[in-house]
């Protein structure tokens, strides 16, 4: 969709290139935020000047770029790290588009927790009253006083399969107030209570940090493969395995090549629940010295 040339003001364009509307152009979005000021006052002093019969008579006519005589230099910059550009994203849209903060920590949500939102959601036979153990993004903050002028809060958390608001009274505020920042991944312990038409109620009883150290230092599970088994249709397999047993244990994947070796660590995407189905299934898949 066409943006009315009277409404994109400096703010507006701002915005739509922090949204990734201006990617396909091939720059990064925060070299474009840099210059992008310039070139709208490049371009408002063009039809100004225009405007009062002081356009160039050869304007635009050796000038193929398209913007009418305006020229900036687009800086060679590094782009904002992955968490800053998704802030930006979920702050214009409402919505991460590119990608997922979370993508590459499935192995913290998975042990930091004992089911993830979209299961708890569509659980309608969880008893009310019962625990439950979240873990996801703290996405929005909303903090509140009681009559009694104690501060408490309401929050929302995500996690790659849905979002869920819970609340955290007094009590738990108190010993929760550190981790209630936005973007910060949290482990939320609640209560669940099911009010009839009103969906979901979440009352918190501990906010705090996953242990995300304990979860990523383990030793990591070394699979042997001879480079000429290395078809698309194997990784594939291989691939598959390693998701129906995902977990916070990493894989290195070792190439047994005719001359060489090499091991290459896998995306953390792949982490995998050290168990013996696993290692049933990857003997299997690639034999039984594939883990010798």
């Amino acid at each position: 969709d066409k943006v009315p040339l009277q409404v994109c003001n400096k703010r507006v364009l701002d915005s739509l290139i922090k949204a990734g509307a201006f990617d396909s152009l091939g720059h990064c979005r925060r070299a474009l935020v840099a210059i992008a000021e310039e070139a709208v006052d490049q371009y408002v002093d063009l039809k100004r000047n225009a405007a009062i019969g002081q356009d160039s008579l050869f304007g635009g006519l050796d000038d193929d770029s398209g913007f009418d005589g305006i020229t900036v230099s687009i800086p060679a910059i590094a782009e904002w790290d992955k968490s800053q550009k998704l802030a930006y994203e979920r702050d214009m849209l409402g919505l991460y588009v590119s990608d997922h903060p979370l993508h590459g920590m499935e192995h913290v949500l998975k042990s930091s927790s004992d089911c993830t939102i979209g299961q708890l959601i569509a659980d309608t036979d969880r008893p009310d009253g019962s625990p439950v153990r979240l873990c996801g993004l703290v996405t929005s903050i909303s903090r509140k006083v009681s009559r009694k002028g104690d501060t408490w809060a309401a929050i929302t958390i995500e996690d790659l399969e849905g979002s869920v608001d819970i609340n955290v009274f007094p009590a738990a505020y108190q010993r929760a107030a550190q981790h209630l920042i936005p973007d910060q991944l949290v482990v939320v312990r609640a209560r669940v209570r099911r009010r009839d038409g009103e969906g979901l109620d979440l009352s918190a009883s501990d906010v705090m940090a996953p242990q995300i150290t304990a979860a990523v230092t383990g030793q990591p599970l070394v699979v042997s493969l001879p480079v000429a088994r290395c078809t698309g249709e194997t990784i594939a397999s291989f691939k598959q395995v390693l998701s129906q047993h995902s977990g916070a244990t990493p894989v290195h994947l070792r190439l047994i090549g005719p001359e060489d070796v090499k091991v290459m660590r896998l995306d953390d995407s792949l982490r995998i629940d050290h168990s013996s189905a696993l290692i049933a299934d990857l003997k299997e898949l690639l034999g039984p010295q594939c883990l010798g």
